[in-house]
């Protein structure tokens, strides 16, 4: 909403509330204004319609022409997380004096900047899921720096990418909000379709744009020296002159202007946020977008829900540490066989000692969001219920240390809790003597702090208690002096206490009595020594609060000068908790620890989907996979499975992908029998579907996947296709299919293949690389009965009209195709044994053995060299008799 907008409707005199709101929606057009006037936060003009719209509140008129819309101060946090869902950002206006001490209109300012990047309230986020914010700045064409950060857990990461892998990368840091460097001289139009808006709303993100000079690597160096309190950066690894500095910085500028301190003063550093550190992709096993998609590792493909993918499947950690840690490890496979291999010891002493898992994962199970709770401490919005369970997740580190002692496989993670033990013991003992067990949600009435802990706040909550009695016997005076029984005294916020009487008792009031409240059937009255009463308590009340919140934040000061204890106790926890996870899974589904080799072969016995496996349990058809270099030297790099539809092509090729993701994860697998090489990528090209927002075609979609693995797979990677060529023509769909078969089968990358275009089994006769496989299918009665089984070699029949039959197509379609089936069919069987195999470059032919014909066998019998001309044309007319009288 711009300032004209507002000013064309606004009152000719606004109120000074409402100068108040016209100058805070100037600082900040982009984000909808939640303005607080007294117990309401209420919004204005284009806000308030759509807060009607996001929120459904009543849209109301403060006065004529000014719609406005409010909700409750108190139930906010449910209202602010429709509107970020929404997409929006939202600024909180608060009131930052007392009203009752406030000299005309009350003070306000600007104290919160709620953006989908920036979140860190419970209520509105989902514990299991990261929320990051990231900032992309151009190096140049061909290269993009990202710097991401996750505010409600302090992490801070920077990388540099080529601009092919951009995407692939976004897609698996999978940020909420992305800012951007704007063109101040772009239009808000301009702004919606620029290439990081695009990219943005293809990840369900937000772009953000900022002004271009907090990305200039000149003043980059200077706002990460203040944040993080030192004179260079090359502790950091970085120099001053490094152009990931630009969004590094951009982040921190983001972060301290929305995080602002409760008075609404900005602050200069935020405390909880790590030092950045540098991303590097050759670490990790490359999971692009589509492979990430394709292969539902963190989402299902059609519902788009954790239920159904891999992460849910595998889903069982204890802890909202683990459990985001999870979905980390699984979109950012490891690479080096050390790192993988000191995981699957860990995983492996814990599938062994049941006990030890099981006391484990209970203790595990104490701990509280620990990342979470220490950032709303940092900046500024702790509740009592965070300190509290700081502390009591604390006191859990000695019994972690102690359980994790003498024990050789997770040592590392032993001397890193056995460090921090101490000091966390002597937090929890002060939390835990000051703060009751059952903290109320907020400090706005207190009730945190224990009875003799504080002698101040003892002697004012004395007071309140003196004051219960005192009013019982001054009620009970009165009822005795005036003989009304139903007298009462009552307390409310607007008229403090008073003394209420019914309208029929209202001639037996003493005159010194001054009416405070007429009602319907009563009258409410004050007398002096009832003021002089109410000054006393409320006061002590006040003074009470306000002496717990001061207690309050000493706690917090403290818990804060424990944030790398309470930091590391976090992060032992979450990878111990993924840890236990992946051996209780073993434990449960008979997963084993597959041996990983820097050969690239994929070599497994019983393999089987992590997903399907869960839902269908013994149901569920093992197979296996022999890929690459093994025990017989000419073991087939490329492996071609044919077989109908609905047999269990695409489960077999998604699921030898997922089990060698699992593998590099430092998970066991399902399976009897494993051994994996390591791999640097997995490319999918599985599925069709169209990018009309971008003009491609299902065809151009798959041709686009296509080229990238022609041109990335390597030795190293495991490639994963699903009917290559089906987009286009037959021949041509064909044509295609063959040739990146071959040029898979020479680059040696480790590949599965299904296909329905049986001609390519030929390809296993020219290549030693190559290998067919098919599933077993068995038909009976005329229908057909799906084994799930791959076995080696080639498949001739598709059984599309059998499968069509079970989708429920109409029989009179059914009848018309087998009829049609019967006239056209060809063999797939592929060239005949004593044939040569077609040369790379000739012309393959669809049709190639035609159904038997008399007139074909009576052709094929003739010698043309011993025909006379009148013998050639009496021929000639008898074959072409024997063609139209159908033989």
């Amino acid at each position: 909403m711009t300032a004209s907008t507002m000013t064309s409707t606004q009152p000719k005199e606004p109120t000074p509330a409402m100068r108040q709101f016209h100058r805070f929606k100037q600082e900040h057009p982009d984000c909808v204004l939640f303005f607080r006037m007294g117990d309401f936060y209420e919004m204005f003009y284009d806000d308030a319609k759509l807060a009607h719209k996001v929120m459904g509140v009543t849209l109301t008129q403060r006065s004529k022409g000014v719609p406005m819309a409010g909700v409750p101060y108190h139930a906010v946090e449910n209202y602010l997380r429709r509107m970020i869902e929404a997409g929006h950002r939202v600024a909180i206006c608060d009131q930052v004096e007392d009203p009752a001490q406030a000299k005309g209109v009350v003070r306000r300012d600007v104290t919160r900047l709620i953006t989908p990047g920036t979140l860190t309230d419970a209520s509105m986020l989902d514990e299991a899921s990261e929320n990051p914010l990231a900032a992309l700045a151009w190096i140049d064409a061909s290269t993009a720096c990202v710097a991401w950060a996750e505010l409600s857990t302090g992490s801070l990461w920077v990388g540099s990418f080529n601009a092919a892998d951009l995407g692939d990368e976004l897609a698996r840091i999978a940020p909420r909000e992305i800012l951007y460097a704007r063109d101040e001289d772009a239009v808000a139009a301009d702004a919606a379709d620029s290439p990081v808006a695009v990219l943005a709303r293809e990840l369900g993100a937000v772009a953000t744009g900022r002004p271009q000079f907090q990305f200039r690597c000149q003043e980059a160096a200077e706002v990460l020296k203040r944040q993080y309190d030192v004179a260079t950066l090359g502790g950091f690894g970085f120099e001053e002159s490094d152009p990931v500095l630009g969004p590094l910085a951009a982040i921190v500028h983001y972060l301290l202007e929305t995080q602002r301190s409760a008075d609404g003063s900005d602050r200069t550093r935020l405390v909880h946020l790590a030092a950045p550190r540098r991303f590097s992709r050759e670490q990790h096993m490359v999971i692009d977008q589509i492979s990430l998609r394709s292969l539902e590792i963190d989402r299902t493909m059609r519902a788009g829900t954790v239920e159904g993918s891999v992460l849910g499947a595998l889903q069982d950690c204890v802890t909202a540490m683990g459990k985001r840690l999870l979905r980390r490890w699984l979109c950012y496979p490891l690479r080096d066989r050390a790192a993988i291999e000191t995981r699957q010891r860990t995983v492996a002493a814990l599938v062994e000692d049941a006990s030890f898992l099981n006391e484990l994962r209970e203790q595990l199970g104490r701990l509280q969001d620990i990342p979470r709770m220490m950032a709303r401490l940092s900046v500024g919005r702790p509740t009592p219920r965070d300190l509290v369970g700081l502390g009591h997740s604390a006191r859990e580190a000695r019994s972690i240390a102690d359980l994790l002692a003498g024990r050789p496989a997770v040592s590392p993670y032993h001397k890193r809790i056995e460090a921090a033990a101490a000091d966390l013991a002597e937090l929890a003992a002060r939390i835990e003597a000051a703060c009751v067990e059952a903290p109320p949600a907020h400090m706005r009435d207190g009730g945190l702090i224990r009875d003799g802990f504080d002698e101040r706040l003892d002697e004012q909550r004395g007071l309140q208690r003196d004051s219960r009695a005192w009013l019982a016997d001054y009620q009970k005076t009165l009822v005795d002096e005036t003989q009304i029984q139903s007298l009462k005294i009552a307390f409310n916020r607007v008229f403090g206490y008073y003394i209420e009487v019914t309208a029929a008792n209202r001639d037996r009031v003493p005159d010194g009595w001054s009416r405070r409240q007429t009602l319907k059937n009563a009258e409410r009255y004050v007398t002096p020594q009832l003021k002089e009463f109410e000054g006393k308590v409320l006061g002590a009340e006040q003074r009470a609060v306000a002496r717990e919140q001061e207690l309050f934040a000493d706690l917090c000061q403290h818990a804060a000068q424990r944030s790398a204890q309470l930091g590391a106790l976090a992060d032992v926890a979450a990878a111990l908790d993924v840890l236990a996870c992946f051996a209780r899974r073993a434990v449960r589904r008979r997963y084993v620890r597959p041996t990983i080799v820097d050969e690239p072969q994929t070599h497994i016995v019983g393999g089987r989907h992590p997903v399907l496996d869960e839902l269908l349990d013994d149901r569920f058809v093992p197979n296996d996979v022999q890929l690459g270099s093994g025990p017989d030297a000419s073991a087939a790099t490329l492996a071609l499975i044919t077989g109908p539809n609905m047999a269990g092509k695409s489960t077999y090729i998604r699921q030898t992908a997922l089990l060698v993701l699992m593998a590099h994860c430092g998970s066991f697998i399902p399976a009897d029998e494993a051994t994996i090489g390591l791999c640097d990528r997995v490319f999918t090209r599985v599925g069709a579907s169209d990018e009309l927002h971008t003009g491609q075609s299902t065809f151009m979609v798959e041709m686009t996947e296509t080229a990238s693995i022609c041109h990335h797979a390597t030795e190293s990677s495991l490639v994963i296709l699903d009917e290559i060529g089906r987009g286009t023509s037959t021949l041509d769909g064909l044509a295609l299919a063959w040739a990146v078969a071959e040029h898979l089968a020479r680059r040696g990358c480790r590949t599965l293949f299904a296909t329905h275009y049986h001609e390519l089994t030929a390809l296993a006769e020219r290549f030693t690389s190559v290998v067919n496989l098919n599933v077993t299918v068995r038909e009976w009665q005329d229908k057909i009965v799906f084994l799930h089984r791959i076995i080696p070699g080639a498949t001739d029949r598709s059984y599309g009209i059998h499968v069509a039959k079970i989708a429920g197509v109409p029989t009179t379609v059914i009848d018309r195709a087998n009829q049609l089936l019967a006239e056209l069919e060809v063999s797939h069987r592929g060239p005949a044994p004593d044939r040569q195999p077609a040369a790379p470059d000739a012309q393959l032919s669809l049709f190639t053995e035609y159904l038997p014909h008399p007139a074909l066998e009576a052709l094929r019998q003739l010698d043309l060299d011993k025909l006379s001309p009148i013998e050639a044309f009496d021929t000639l007319r008898r074959l072409g008799a024997m063609i139209k009288d159908g033989g």
